[in-house]
């Protein structure tokens, strides 16, 4: 069932979302980029420099009358050049432009979320809007309190051979700076760093993930009625019970949350996943995320995603935050595989607290 905001009323949203890849100069980017959204505007925050899509050509006039020689040839260079770049433009994205990846016997990526639905108590009730609800305060305390932290983040990069194999992984560390806020009533803000930069190219391969912070704002009120959502019922995640909720990119609602760059152009993608929602505290536990459906245009055939998130004590303000301890990547893109990894340690809030250490959630007694 699809889930409504509570006030209805017109905003604008600025985040840097979940996941972005960068590539120089001619290589695939995955990006926000300004884009219409419910009575508002979703900005990158970021420069940006997507091209425009080319604008759809005019329909043509009905005549009887046979348009004169000199008419025709005035608009021959004019016709000619528009040719020309649509020749280059559908040569740039044609999906045939490199060859197929081959096929890979063994598994290299997770199941799909609709492959596998992991078990549920067969007798207990689930209430998707109560829960829901509760989610989103939790989410909506996060949005309040973190405004900033800093932690040191680990990113592991492989390839995936043909038999689904990783190859040694590239490793790098940055000093990762987040900015989380609500600017004002219906206007978020999430801007992140590393290293003090925006820039994609100190990433393995030049392939930039940005915006971790912000597939948790799936569950936000903002945002939560742009997907069809269903409770599967009460699960478990790491011996603890958690709600089981299915959410996906609703058909007639616009793509918010994710985008890939490619070549300076946006191209939305629309996603269908899993949460995990604590039983206790309603805290959002863990994400997966799939593809809705492959995008032939830019040869994207698959991408899972896993987010755990642990509480982060931060003692000074007596405060408990969930924040992400690990993202796996896993994408089928452009006829190779990879595998990427970011973990986070050392969170400091507002630059001025001591290291702060995740831990694993206490178990029930």
């Amino acid at each position: 069932m699809g889930q409504s905001s509570r006030d209805g009323s017109a905003f604008s949203l600025r985040f840097l979302l979940f996941l972005s890849l960068f590539v120089w100069p001619e290589q695939p980017s995955l990006a926000a980029a300004p884009q219409p959204c419910h009575g508002g505007t979703l900005e990158h925050t970021q420069a940006s420099d997507a091209l425009p899509v080319p604008p759809t050509a005019p329909e043509r006039p009905q005549t009887s009358a046979a348009p004169d020689r000199k008419d025709r040839a005035d608009s021959a260079p004019h016709a000619a050049a528009g040719l020309t770049a649509k020749k280059k433009l559908a040569k740039k994205f044609r999906p045939d432009a490199n060859p197929a990846p081959p096929d890979f016997a063994a598994p290299w990526a997770p199941p799909a979320v609709d492959d596998a639905v992991p078990p549920v108590a067969a007798d207990v009730p689930c209430a998707a809007p109560e829960i829901l609800e509760a989610a989103a305060r939790r989410v909506k305390e996060l949005v309040a309190n973190l405004e900033e932290f800093t932690a040191t983040e680990r990113v592991e990069h492989s390839k995936l051979d043909g038999k689904g194999k990783a190859r040694a992984p590239e490793t790098r560390s940055y000093n990762y700076l987040v900015s989380f806020h609500e600017v004002r009533p219906g206007m978020l803000s999430v801007e992140e760093t590393r290293n003090g930069s925006l820039l994609p190219d100190s990433f393995p391969e030049r392939l930039a993930t940005t915006g971790l912070p912000a597939l948790v704002l799936v569950v936000h009120p903002y945002f939560v009625e742009d997907f069809d959502i269903a409770c599967e019922g009460l699960g478990q995640w790491r011996g603890r019970p958690a709600w089981q909720v299915h959410f996906q990119q609703r058909a007639d609602r616009p793509v918010r949350v994710r985008s890939y760059r490619v070549s300076h152009r946006r191209f939305p993608i629309r996603l269908k996943g899993r949460a995990w929602i604590a039983q206790d505290t309603h805290q959002v536990v863990r994400l997966e995320t799939d593809l809705l459906e492959p995008v032939p245009l830019i040869r994207l055939q698959q991408e899972h995603m896993a987010i755990e998130y642990r509480p982060v004590e931060f003692p000074r303000r007596k405060l408990r935050l969930w924040l992400p301890h690990s993202v796996d990547l896993w994408v089928d893109f452009r006829g190779r595989r990879y595998h990427r990894r970011h973990s986070f340690r050392d969170f400091q809030l507002f630059s001025v607290e001591t290291s702060q250490q995740i831990h694993d959630p206490v178990q029930p007694q």
